[in-house]
């Protein structure tokens, strides 16, 4: 067993002094992080570093071990336990640790997370630090045990290994096969593959890989910054109411090879429902001021333009993108307006069944015209009966009101006398 000399523990304490303020930011490619203040050490351990971070006070941090026991910062076994702590951090190292389940009892804030020195390692291969938008990128890791490949079925299945990428706004997490299905190529070889479509806002990533199981827990920790991608593109009518688009394609030199570069587009017509592939290598182009123009007749209509890019960078790395959609339109030229047939043209030949219902469609209007024509009669009729019946009456009333006026028609004037009937002779009636 290890003995930590005070010497070594002062020279950390000194170290942490000064960086106190950057620990919690800067992760080693090995660091993995602490959630629910748990975490799992496997037999094969042969140190581990607890990075504990907390309120900006002095706080007591007890550390459980697996048989329960418990560790403090000013009770613990200096031959095996270097601790510095201060206001806002503890760092805790153990040698040759105890295997299975640890808790650290404390309110922790940040990035808290352990270090592991072990035989059992998570080998990444070289991953790029820069990326683009919406690429694919596939990435491998391995167990390594003692420098040996770990194989065992049994072990990798449990394996559960993931890569995440995060930063401030977003994250997208992906999963580690080795079943020899989709991408990976051998199943059980030991060697793990996952295929991560960066589909991110173009920034700086941290890229995380994790495998954890029952048994032991391991990471990996890599930077990577998502920039855009080095190729955009518009379509265009070639001319208006032309039949002919033009794809141009723009390229940034800067960052990939022009003659690597391959199109392999869909043009998609959603209203008829027809799909037809575009696909362009820009070797067998004429590239001009960094971009390229295809032309591609189509019929008039909408369309919608998808495609992934294969090409190759400067350095050599081959990738592979999907490019955003692209919608555009033909459109069609005005209709021209017919000529009007001259007189001396020859009509068309019509047909008899046609002529044989015309009689029948005017004979028809015309009992309509008629019944119009009727009640339009009936109605200037009864307005002039109306009216004159008006007229008449209105002269009737006028040549009462005259007389009465004059005094013909006066009844003062006449006496009962006068309406007696007249005397009728007796003797003639007898006789």
């Amino acid at each position: 067993m290890a003995v930590i000399n005070s010497k070594w523990i002062a020279v950390i304490g000194l170290i942490f002094s000064a960086f106190s303020a950057m620990a919690h930011t800067i992760y080693a490619p090995n660091d993995i992080s602490l959630l629910d203040n748990r975490f799992r050490i496997d037999p094969k351990t042969e140190q581990v570093t607890i990075i504990l971070n907390h309120a900006a006070h002095p706080q007591k941090v007890v550390l459980v071990k697996p048989d329960g026991s418990k560790w403090y910062a000013q009770r613990h076994p200096e031959d095996q336990v270097a601790w510095v702590n201060n206001r806002n951090q503890d760092i805790i190292t153990v040698q040759n640790p105890m295997p299975g389940p640890w808790q650290a009892i404390a309110t922790l804030n940040g990035d808290n997370r352990i270090q592991l020195l072990s035989p059992v390692k998570l080998k990444v291969k070289k991953l790029p630090l820069k990326v683009y938008q919406k690429e694919f990128l596939t990435t491998y890791v391995s167990l390594m045990n003692d420098g040996k490949v770990m194989t065992d079925k049994d072990f990798l299945r449990s394996a559960r290994l993931t890569a995440t990428l995060v930063n401030d706004n977003q994250d997208l997490i992906s999963l580690y096969q080795d079943n020899g299905e989709y991408y990976d190529s051998l199943p059980f070889d030991g060697e793990l593959t996952t295929h991560i479509f960066m589909d991110l806002d173009p920034g700086r990533y941290l890229l995380s890989v994790k495998t954890k199981n029952n048994i032991f827990t391991r990471g990996y920790n890599a930077d990577i910054v998502v920039f855009p991608q080095p190729i955009t593109y518009h379509i265009q009518q070639v001319d208006d109411k032309s039949d002919d688009a033009h794809f141009i394609f723009n390229i940034d030199t800067s960052e990939i090879d022009p003659n690597s570069v391959i199109v392999d587009g869909m043009i998609t017509n959603p209203t008829l429902n027809t799909k037809e592939q575009l696909l362009i290598h820009f070797s067998d182009q004429t590239i001009t001021e960094n971009s390229i123009s295809i032309k591609k007749t189509l019929p008039h209509n909408a369309y919608t333009f998808s495609g992934t890019i294969f090409a190759n960078t400067l350095d050599g790395r081959e990738i592979s993108f999907v490019l955003p959609e692209y919608q555009f339109q033909l459109e069609e030229p005005e209709p021209t307006v017919a000529p009007t047939p001259s007189t001396t043209e020859v009509s068309a030949p019509v047909d008899t069944a046609q002529q044989a219902d015309e009689p029948l469609i005017e004979i028809e209007q015309e009992t309509d015209s008629g019944f119009q024509y009727l009640w339009v009669i009936v109605l200037v009729l009864i307005v002039l009966i109306v009216i004159t019946v008006a007229l008449v009456l209105f002269f009737l009333k006028r040549k009462q009101k005259k007389l009465l006026s004059e005094g013909e028609l006066s009844l003062d004037t006449l006496s009962l006398d006068e309406l007696k009937p007249l005397e009728m002779d007796e003797n003639k009636v007898k006789k």
